[in-house]
């Protein structure tokens, strides 16, 4: 006797046909959730009182035009502008602060489904496979602690320029090369630290050699064009265009020294020696990125591949985080996300590698956000620094990459 109702036939034909988008559903509705519960969480910001709530109050008190043309805050001119258009809404600013992040995040999650779609395609796996497990593998980045605390908790922006690197970074793999640099140049436009990615795009060109060296000037030519607004409101040609250079100034003038909570080398006691140390680091860094290039040209077979050439770049990204001076705890957030969902996808074998990128993330995030400081920084960057070295073994050993590639 069949004891089934209607229901549990109609409930039975969906999981059998629906099941994969009745469950990313349930995980995007999750994922909205969990950002409405923290959104009105603010007193564990260590910045959203002291800098964000002002910015936006001063932007109310002066207005926009007025606004722009005066020095609201240390951004460059397209976060001041998001500031900007957080005062016209009559509600408390940390509401359209998260907002703007969690659209960012779920576009950026949406490319990193067609990242991770277009490596496994490239790589010769089922297509079928591919829909299915990039699908969930962009969605479950939403859930990343560093994700859903920057936005939702610490009322960041971090998610804005990073889902313009992630775009990037998908016209880069697809080989479109014009909309690679135009998105690259938009998120340096917002925010500094998308420099980390320029040494992947010089790599790509010297093996690949499918674009002009003349792409590049799309970063400047856009850094240009979005400081305009504060130019026409008359902040200045110098004030406006000088930003990124008051910026790197941080290490002295903010007093940070040579690390502000980042899990990186100079918490080994270095951190006190900014004085003599931040120029060498910063020439260590680019003697390593001209060596790393040099051995990628060298070997460039082994990263002609979309998955080894990503790899790469990260990796190169990741040492700039490592190595150079003034690095804050949310610096290698594009890089911990494109990581994961590369690892999850189709460098299964470097797992080990991401949970050790995430939970130092994680910590960090307890130290900063939760205000926990037992947890020890240096004990936090001995585990990066471990994931670091190994990742830079698995890249350079490119007999590996060459049999890993040839293998698929």
């Amino acid at each position: 006797m069949d004891k089934q109702t209607k229901l549990d036939k109609f409930l039975g034909n969906l999981i059998d046909k629906h099941l994969d988008a009745v469950a990313m559903g349930l995980l995007l509705v999750l994922a909205v959730a969990a950002r409405l519960c923290l959104m009105p969480e603010t007193e564990l910001s260590p910045d959203y009182n002291t800098y964000y709530l002002d910015w936006v109050n001063s932007y109310r008190e002066y207005g926009i035009i007025a606004g722009l043309g005066k020095s609201i805050g240390d951004y460059y001119v397209p976060y001041n502008v998001m500031y900007a258009i957080c005062s016209l809404f009559p509600c408390e600013p940390y509401v359209p602060i998260t907002v703007f992040s969690t659209i960012a995040e779920f576009v950026s999650a949406y490319y990193i489904f067609r990242i991770v779609k277009l490596l496994i395609s490239k790589s010769g796996k089922e297509n079928v496979i591919s829909e299915r497990g990039a699908g969930f593998i962009g969605v479950c980045t939403l859930f990343l602690p560093f994700v859903l605390f920057n936005g939702a908790l610490w009322k960041q922006c971090d998610a804005i320029y990073v889902v313009f690197l992630v775009i990037s970074v998908y016209h880069l793999l697809s080989e479109n090369y014009r909309w690679a640099f135009v998105f690259l140049a938009i998120a340096f436009g917002f925010k500094l630290q998308a420099i980390f990615f320029i040494p992947m795009f010089l790599v790509v060109y010297i093996i690949k050699r499918k674009f002009s060296i003349l792409e590049f000037l799309w970063i400047p030519f856009i850094y240009l064009l979005m400081g305009l607004p504060s130019v026409l409101c008359r902040k200045g040609i110098k004030a406006t265009y000088l930003a990124y250079l008051s910026q790197t100034n941080e290490v002295q003038t903010e007093g940070y020294g040579m690390v502000s909570y980042y899990p990186n080398v100079y918490n080994f006691g270095l951190d006190d020696f900014s004085e003599i140390l931040k120029v060498p680091a910063i020439a260590l860094v680019a003697a390593m990125m001209i060596l790393i290039a040099v051995y990628a040209y060298h070997h460039r077979e082994a990263f002609e591949s979309a998955e080894n050439m990503l790899l790469l770049g990260l990796f190169m990204g990741w040492t700039c985080c490592m190595f150079l001076p003034g690095m804050h705890e949310r610096y290698d957030y594009a890089i911990v996300l494109l990581m994961t969902a590369l690892c999850l996808g189709i460098k299964k074998e470097l797992i080990p590698i991401a949970i050790a990128m995430n939970v130092s993330s994680f910590l960090v995030y307890v130290i900063v956000l939760f205000r926990y400081p037992n947890l020890s920084m240096t004990v936090i960057s001995a585990l990066e620094l471990t994931a670091f070295v190994y990742l830079g073994i698995k890249v350079l050993n490119t007999d590996h990459l060459t049999t890993t590639k040839s293998a698929k």
